[in-house]
């Protein structure tokens, strides 16, 4: 085998096992307690209002869905957001302004413009197939790093996630 076949072999070995790391959980302790996650990536999000409103970034999440923070970055590196949510807040800060919300839910929703499944995107991103009401996510090339999601209900919506290594 030459150096660059060694190379993506090492690779794909690499991503299988952080595919495995990321489903994995301490059992027996109930899901609030579960230790923080974090992934790293590139996301897209576009919205099929009027007007079709897309944004995409490079992100950085940290946490579980009652606790953690999430910052997305520009192609340049330059910070265009950061969330952080505690149980019963979360916070905004964006364009130099700092907002507060009663949930990561509003907070999503007034950030993104869709009422995003936040908490069945730690899920999602574990590789556990998690049924969310008028959406339907794709796990199949989750071993690659990727996940799409699409919204079908009210305000269609595509969610395309890619992860990082």
């Amino acid at each position: 085998m030459n150096r660059v076949q060694r190379a993506w072999q090492r690779l794909l070995w690499m991503l299988a096992l952080l595919a495995l790391a990321g489903c994995a959980n301490q059992p027996g302790l109930p899901a609030d307690m579960q230790p923080d996650a974090h992934w790293q990536g590139k996301l897209a999000l576009k919205v099929y209002s009027e007007p079709v409103q897309a944004f995409s970034a490079s992100f950085d999440l940290q946490g579980r869905p009652a606790r953690g923070e999430l910052t997305l970055t520009s192609p340049l590196g330059t910070t265009l957001a950061y969330l952080q949510w505690d149980e019963g807040t979360a916070t905004l800060s964006a364009n130099g302004k700092r907002q507060r919300f009663d949930s990561l839910q509003a907070l999503a929703l007034q950030a993104t413009g869709s009422d995003l499944p936040v908490a069945s995107l730690f899920a999602w991103l574990q590789g556990r197939e998690e049924t969310v009401p008028g959406w339907q996510a794709d796990l199949s090339d989750l071993p690659h790093g990727r996940i799409q999601a699409r919204r079908t209900e009210a305000v269609r919506a595509e969610l395309k996630i890619v992860l990082e290594p």
